[in-house]
């Protein structure tokens, strides 16, 4: 890559991935990842493990290193560990694709940001506080203004709701699994509390993943793949996303 040079650090985190799941990492580059916003993304393919980052986005090198760190835990945990990915059927949009796939990264980034942090890279960028206050901000300010920051993401309402859902459960899981300094945490936890306060539209759902992450071992392949059959029946996607295994059987 032109603008990215893999630490020693990394290198070796990479090739423990490729050993552990017989599959190359590949790290490559888009100006386009399909969604707003988004800075680095996994890709899965069944040959190799694929880490896509956002070309139009320079960022700090340290943040460059953890996203690829994170999106190549996210083929680590499919390939090797047996967490469940999303199989469309054929009539299935790629709107729902696009919905159903961030409902996945969503619960899965509970396990990976665990995992990368058990191996010596940070759990959050650098941009994730300065975010989360703005997040704070417009909470504060009502839910239209809310809904309206969120919106510069995607006119779609229900990818609006699904974004809003997945930052608060981003937020509640650091803040739950995580050990991090006390200045953080309340910030974090200040989120939450005016995120549940903000927005009546919204935080049930959150509240209906988070009791069921809570009711299955997302830290395990069959915790997680149950957790993600019950989030698609909650979007009503079940009829057109199918959980599988690359290594158990389907569910």
């Amino acid at each position: 890559m032109d603008y990215f040079k893999v630490s020693p650090r990394l290198e070796k985190y990479l090739r423990v991935i490729e050993e552990e799941t017989g599959l190359p990492v590949k790290i490559l580059q888009s100006p386009d990842l399909g969604i707003t916003g988004a800075r680095a993304a996994f890709n899965y393919h069944p040959d190799y493990t694929v880490v896509v980052l956002n070309s139009s986005e320079p960022r700090l090198n340290v943040d460059l290193e953890r996203s690829v760190a994170h999106e190549a835990t996210h083929g680590y945990i499919l390939h090797k560990l047996g967490y469940c990915r999303a199989v469309f059927t054929e009539k299935t949009s790629d709107d729902i694709k696009r919905k159903a796939n961030v409902l996945f990264s969503m619960v899965e980034d509970l396990a990976v940001n665990r995992i990368i942090r058990e191996n010596g890279f940070p759990p959050f960028g650098s941009e994730y506080l300065p975010m989360l206050k703005k997040e704070i901000e417009v909470a504060e300010a009502g839910e239209t203004e809310g809904e309206n920051f969120y919106r510069q993401f995607t006119s779609d309402l229900e990818f609006e709701d699904i974004i809003m859902v997945s930052r608060y459960i981003l937020a509640w899981g650091f803040l739950r699994y995580y050990s991090l300094p006390l200045e953080i945490r309340f910030i974090i936890q200040k989120f939450l509390e005016v995120y549940s306060k903000a927005y009546p539209h919204h935080y049930p759902h959150a509240a209906r993943v988070k009791e069921i992450i809570l009711r299955n071992d997302v830290f395990t392949a069959p915790g997680e793949c149950q957790a993600m059959q019950e989030i698609m029946k909650l979007w009503g996607f079940a009829g057109m996303v199918k959980t599988v295994s690359t290594k158990y059987n389907s569910y």
